[in-house]
């Protein structure tokens, strides 16, 4: 089974037809209106300014962008890195793209940033979700295998870059005869509820690993 298969399988599984995706919107946008800009601190310490909106140009985006100094996110003029994804559908949102200027690469502003989209997303009832295999580049890769290699251990990056498999999250790509897929991916949140549980104690672990 190649990744984008493997991509398409999870991501099927994974989607919530109950999901309501009126009020996660206005959810979304009540924080933007709320609090446009927050301010955030890298691991090394480092404080940046986040700004958060919806895309006037496309309706269906989500734009994140991170700027040095409050002045320049009110201005939302000379961003040092942004992020833009898609509005939760189903339950998940996924990233369309993602950016960070060379200068400002390797100081942890890419995992603050995901972290702060989890946490706006968790409130908003929904999922941050990897693009997928073919559009990832070797940065993004990264960042995802730190903060949840249940999702990217399969992709084509991870041999090229010196990543060994993580076996531990094998069960949820094991294969599967097409009758099950098949009801699996009509199943409503109901039915879905035996893959949530397997990811949410794949979380669990991560987070027990990272303590």
């Amino acid at each position: 089974m190649n990744p984008s298969t493997q991509y398409e399988r999870l991501t099927t599984l994974r989607r919530n037809q109950s999901f309501d995706s009126e009020a996660s919107h206005a959810s979304l946008t009540l924080q933007f209106q709320s609090e446009p800009i927050v301010r955030f601190r890298t691991k090394g310490q480092r404080t940046f300014y986040l700004r958060r909106h919806l895309l006037k140009e496309d309706e269906h985006l989500i734009v994140y962008q991170v700027f040095v100094d409050e002045r320049s996110a009110k201005e939302g003029e000379n961003d040092v890195a942004f992020c833009r994804m898609t509005k939760p559908e189903n339950g998940i949102a996924t990233i369309v793209r993602a950016e960070v200027k060379e200068a400002f690469r390797k100081k942890g502003i890419a995992t603050a940033v995901y972290d702060c989209i989890a946490r706006d997303l968790e409130r908003a009832g929904a999922l941050l979700w990897p693009a997928a295999p073919t559009k990832m580049a070797d940065a993004e890769f990264k960042m995802w295998w730190r903060c949840s290699p249940a999702l990217v251990f399969y992709y084509p990056h991870r041999e090229r870059l010196g990543f060994e498999p993580r076996h531990e999250f094998e069960e949820l790509l094991s294969d599967c005869d097409a009758t099950k897929f098949s009801r699996l991916a009509r199943s409503n949140a109901h039915n879905t509820s035996g893959f949530r549980h397997r990811f949410l104690r794949v979380r669990r672990w991560l987070f027990r690993a990272s303590d």
